[in-house]
């Protein structure tokens, strides 16, 4: 039986919803605002196999996709997941230098160290109450239902790269494990007085990942301690040189 004049193919419905499917799966890659803003938004919704398919390639060669999956989800809390779904976030800032990007992000988040405190209380006064392990994630999911989350407000950095054409997060992980030893090096030496040799440290520690806000904080800490130090220093010259300026007034004599 032939096809009435003006029909449409039998298989065009199959192309239609191939092609509506296939359009909603591209993502414009050429613009880092709308690729950072993509990462953060999966991030903070837990969506994570979205937010690893926006990192960078060095990134993705040094930790899989199981392995980021299971260190970042919070699924299994019922407290964590559903916070963490309030955080928003504004990008303050962008600068783009040939094929890297860097971005200053507002992120307004739930304090979950105060809401881990709650629990710990929750905890302990559950001890004496015959209340099951299981049922803490609950009481402080009923806890903030009806009440404000308390929310604190943070800046981080994050750093894009352009690979093949395509903007990407660089999450750093591949210099991790470096900062991190850098991090503990400075530590002590701030320990042990020693503040100039711990601030070289932590400038290394920053040139490695330059997005650690965290470090340039410490950094700043340091050169307030640091400048005392110095004004003491250089009165103790200003002192030496008036006494040994007076010696030698007094020797011309």
């Amino acid at each position: 039986m032939r096809e009435k004049s003006g029909s449409l193919p039998s298989n065009y419905g199959v192309f239609l919803i191939l092609g509506v499917l296939l359009g909603g799966c591209s993502h414009d890659w050429s613009d880092p605002r709308v690729v950072l803003t993509r990462y953060l938004t999966a991030t903070y919704q837990q969506d994570l196999k979205e937010a690893y398919a926006h990192l960078s390639a060095s990134d993705r060669a040094f930790r899989s996709r199981e392995t980021f999956l299971s260190h970042n989800s919070t699924e299994d809390s019922l407290v964590v997941a559903p916070l963490m779904r309030r955080t928003t976030f504004e990008i303050e800032r962008l600068e783009i230098q040939d094929d890297r990007a860097r971005a200053v992000v507002r992120v307004r988040q739930p304090n979950l160290q105060q809401v881990m405190g709650d629990l710990f209380n929750t905890a302990l006064s559950s001890i004496g109450s015959g209340m099951d392990p299981d049922e803490f994630d609950e009481q402080i999911e009923k806890r903030y239902r009806n009440r404000p989350v308390p929310m604190i407000t943070l800046r981080r950095g994050f750093t894009l790269v352009r690979e093949e054409e395509k903007w990407r997060v660089s999450a750093g992980w591949p210099q991790e494990e470096q900062v991190g030893l850098l991090l503990l090096e400075a530590g002590r030496l701030e320990e042990s007085g020693q503040l100039k040799e711990a601030k070289g440290k932590y400038q290394e520690a920053l040139a490695l990942n330059e997005n650690l806000f965290e470090i340039q904080e410490a950094i700043a800490s340091l050169e307030f301690r640091m400048k005392p130090i110095a004004e003491a220093n250089r009165e103790s010259r200003r002192a030496i040189e008036k006494m040994l300026e007076e010696r030698r007034s007094r020797f011309r004599r």
